[in-house]
C-alpha cells in the first residue's frame, strides 16, 4: 500500500496551522493537515483578538480582513480597562488616533466563530487535504522526511509543522523533556449573561485582584450581551490542586467585593472548563528533524496579557517563509530550518522579556496601584500607557524603576 506524499504536514488547524496553510497553498505546496476535533468547534480561550491579529489577516491572501470584517460575528474592542488591587480604574485606549468610523482596533471573536473563519478558507485550495476527527498518535523520521501516523492512515511529508497545541505531540517529538510549572498559566472560563457596568466600547477588562497576583481575573464582552469571564495564575501560583481552580473562579463572582455586584444577576451559560497555556518564558529550539513548533506548542503565548492568539498566528507566517526557502533551495537541513529560531528570537525575544518583567511588576500591589491611580488623573499617563501598546522601547520602560524616579522629578507622576 503506497504512502500519500506531500511536501507539508501541519498538525493542528487552529490559527497557526491555518495561517501556515493560507500562506503557503496559493503556491502550490502540496499540504495534508491532521486535526483531531470536528470543525466547527469550541476553544477555550479569552476570545481577545489584538491588533496584531488585524494586522496579519490583512496580508493573509483573497481579502481575509475585510471578509472578517463583513462576515464574522463579534463586537469591536478599543481598550483595556485595568483594575488595580486597590480597585481603582484607569481605562487605556488601544489606540490614540481611533475614531468610531474606523475598524476597530481589536475583536471578542468566539474561537468557534474566528477559528472556523480561518478553517473554512482553507477549502478553496485543492492542493491541502485535511483530516478532521483524526488525531496524530505517532511521527517518525525517515530518510527522505517525516512519517506521521494516526489511528486510520500514515503519510509522509518532506516538512512536519507542529501547530497542535499545548500538549503537542510535535514537541514530544522534538523535545522528550518537560517544562517547569512556572512556565504554564491555567486558564479557566465560562460564558455569562446579564454583566453589568461593561464599558460602552467594550474595553477588555483586566482585573488584578490581590488574591490573584501575579494573575488577574479578565471579562471580555462578547456578542450577544454576553461576556467571557475567566481568571489566569501561573501554574506553580495554584491554590492546592488543580481541580481548586473552579472553587476559586465561583467564589469570587459570588463574594468579591469588586466582581459580586456585578454578576449578582447574572447568569452562567456554559460549563466552567479549564486549559493550559505554555508561557514565553520557557526557552527551547523550535527547530529541527525537518520539524518546526509553532504557536502554543512552541511557548508563544504572552507571559504578562496572555495573548496567545495574535503570536500563533505570526509563527504561522514566519514557518511559512521558512519551509518556503527549503522548497526552493531543495534542501531540509538544520541549518536552513534554523533560521526559524533566529526569527523567533528577533520577534518575540524582547516582547516576552519585557511581559515577563511587567508580570513581577503585578507581584508588587503598591506599585500596581500607584501606576493606575495616576493613569486616572493624568492624560499624559494615559496617551504614554496606550503608546506602550506599540512602542516597545516604551513598553520596557514601565518596568525599570528610575523610569519612576525620573518621572517623579519632572512632576509626570506627582499629584500637583
Amino acid at each position: 500500500m503506497s504512502i500519500p506524499d506531500f511536501d507539508l504536514v501541519i498538525l493542528g488547524a487552529g490559527p497557526a496551522g491555518c495561517t501556515l496553510a493560507l500562506k503557503l497553498a496559493p503556491l502550490g505546496i502540496r499540504i495534508a493537515i491532521f486535526e483531531k476535533d470536528i470543525f466547527p468547534r469550541e476553544k477555550i480561550c479569552g476570545d481577545a483578538l489584538s491588533g496584531k491579529v488585524m494586522n496579519i489577516l490583512k496580508r493573509l491572501p483573497g481579502d481575509a480582513y475585510a471578509d472578517f470584517l463583513r462576515d464574522v460575528k463579534k463586537v469591536p474592542s478599543r481598550g483595556i480597562r485595568f483594575v488595580a488591587p486597590n480597585l481603582k480604574v484607569a481605562d487605556i485606549p488601544f489606540s490614540l488616533h481611533d475614531t468610531p468610523e474606523q475598524p476597530a482596533p481589536g475583536y471578542i471573536c468566539t474561537r468557534r466563530n474566528f477559528d472556523t473563519f480561518l478553517f473554512d478558507r482553507l477549502s478553496a485550495y485543492s492542493n491541502i487535504e485535511i483530516f478532521q476527527g483524526e488525531k496524530a498518535i505517532r511521527a517518525e523520521q525517515v530518510d527522505d522526511g517525516i512519517q506521521v501516523y494516526s489511528e486510520t492512515r500514515r503519510v509522509q511529508g518532506r516538512l512536519l509543522a507542529g501547530a497542535d497545541g499545548a500538549h503537542s505531540l510535535v514537541r514530544k517529538f522534538m523535545h522528550p523533556e518537560v517544562a517547569g510549572k512556572k512556565h504554564f498559566c491555567v486558564g479557566i472560563r465560562a460564558y455569562f449573561d446579564q454583566v453589568t457596568n461593561l464599558h460602552p466600547e467594550n474595553f477588555i477588562e483586566l482585573i488584578f485582584l490581590k488574591t490573584l497576583l501575579p494573575g488577574y481575573f479578565w471579562i471580555f464582552p462578547s456578542a450577544g450581551g454576553r461576556v467571557n469571564a475567566g481568571l489566569g495564575l501561573r501554574q506553580d501560583k495554584l491554590p492546592g490542586r488543580k481541580e481548586n481552580m473552579s472553587a476559586l473562579f465561583l467564589r469570587l463572582i459570588k463574594n468579591d467585593p469588586f466582581l459580586a455586584p456585578r454578576f449578582k444577576n447574572a447568569s452562567q451559560i456554559s460549563k466552567t472548563e479549564s486549559h493550559i497555556l505554555p508561557l514565553g518564558t520557557y526557552h527551547l529550539r523550535r527547530s529541527g528533524n525537518r520539524t518546526l513548533l509553532l504557536g502554543d506548542a512552541a511557548f508563544l503565548v504572552d507571559p504578562f496579557s496572555g495573548e496567545g492568539i495574535g503570536n500563533a498566528m505570526a509563527s504561522g507566517e514566519i514557518a511559512a517563509d521558512i519551509f518556503l526557502q527549503c522548497f526552493n533551495a531543495g534542501l531540509f537541513t538544520d541549518t536552513l530550518l534554523q533560521n526559524y529560531d533566529l526569527r523567533i528570537h528577533r520577534r518575540f525575544s524582547n516582547e516576552f522579556k519585557t511581559s515577563a518583567m511587567m508580570q513581577k511588576l503585578a507581584n508588587s500591589s503598591l506599585l500596581f496601584n500607584f501606576v493606575v491611580n495616576k493613569a486616572r488623573k493624568s492624560n499624559e499617563i494615559r496617551n504614554m500607557l496606550t503608546a506602550m501598546f506599540s512602542n516597545e522601547d516604551l513598553r520596557k520602560s514601565l518596568v525599570r524603576p528610575g523610569f519612576y524616579l525620573k518621572g517623579m522629578g519632572r512632576g509626570v507622576w506627582s499629584d500637583e
